[in-house]
């Protein structure tokens, strides 16, 4: 597995020399932002119509309207597996759990979860599938770690983050599972997660590489932390598309 560490600087970066960066034109950018919103409009579309069941994996899960649709993109899948294997059987909390895909996955694994979303309906959503799988899984409603008592602790924090950093507000909740107005809520991700880490805890994040990755980086570094890359694929954007995206799974490594 190769590693990337953004210890590895070139002068003029904090981002890795060797970190699969991605590039856009203007046109591609707009192009690439339609196709996006595109996507969130058709998951809107759907949700008109109320709950339907997804089969994800070997689960079928419930989507209700206003929660993001975890087959709506190839990423969700992948980040799950990944995770469940990264994992393991030790504890764990997912930030921003939507439906609650990976939290069940992770579950069904053997690993104690907990899961939070600032969605009022994504944890309704999450508590609906979670039940019908027969899990013991906490969910838990308010922005990243709002809802985390101060002595928890995990051996891994997780959150498939929203990769697109959104230069104006976002404050439809549907459209906050995939845009994070000025990185924000990235940066209070990482800058809060040492509080909940137990000893030798890891924290995670999933992201791509249409992301913005310098700012991940340097907000990384301000932090206290380089990035290594565990996990990496590349796959079309959603099932069927020509578009392509490569997936990222990275763990934030404190600086001695």
């Amino acid at each position: 597995m190769e590693v990337y560490d953004t210890n590895d600087m070139n002068s003029s970066s904090s981002i890795p020399n060797n970190l699969p960066i991605r590039t856009f034109s203007d046109f591609e950018k707009a192009k690439w932002r339609s196709a996006i919103m595109g996507i969130y409009k058709r998951m809107r579309a759907q949700a008109e119509n109320g709950p339907h069941d997804v089969v994800f994996g070997n689960i079928t899960l419930t989507v209700l309207p206003n929660v993001y649709a975890p087959l709506s993109f190839t990423d969700t899948r992948w980040f799950a597996e990944q995770l469940r294997d990264i994992v393991g059987r030790k504890s764990l909390l997912e930030i921003g759990t939507g439906t609650g895909a990976i939290a069940i996955l992770c579950a069904q694994n053997g690993s104690c979860v907990v899961a939070t979303d600032i969605n009022p309906d994504a944890v309704k959503n999450a508590k609906c599938n979670i039940e019908r799988h027969h899990l013991n899984i906490s969910v838990r409603e308010g922005d990243l770690y709002e809802p985390i008592t101060k002595n928890e602790k995990f051996d891994f924090i997780f959150w498939a983050h929203p990769f697109n950093n959104w230069e104006t507000p976002v404050e439809d909740m549907l459209l906050r599972s995939g845009l994070d107005y000025q990185y924000e809520s990235l940066k209070g991700y990482i800058r809060g997660a040492k509080e909940h880490l137990s000893t030798n805890g890891k924290l995670l994040i999933g992201t791509g590489d249409t992301a913005d990755l310098q700012s991940i980086a340097e907000t990384a570094t301000e932090a206290g932390y380089s990035l290594k890359l565990l996990k990496e694929i590349t796959m079309p954007l959603t099932e069927g598309s020509e578009a392509v995206i490569t997936d990222l799974i990275y763990e934030f490594i404190p600086k001695q």
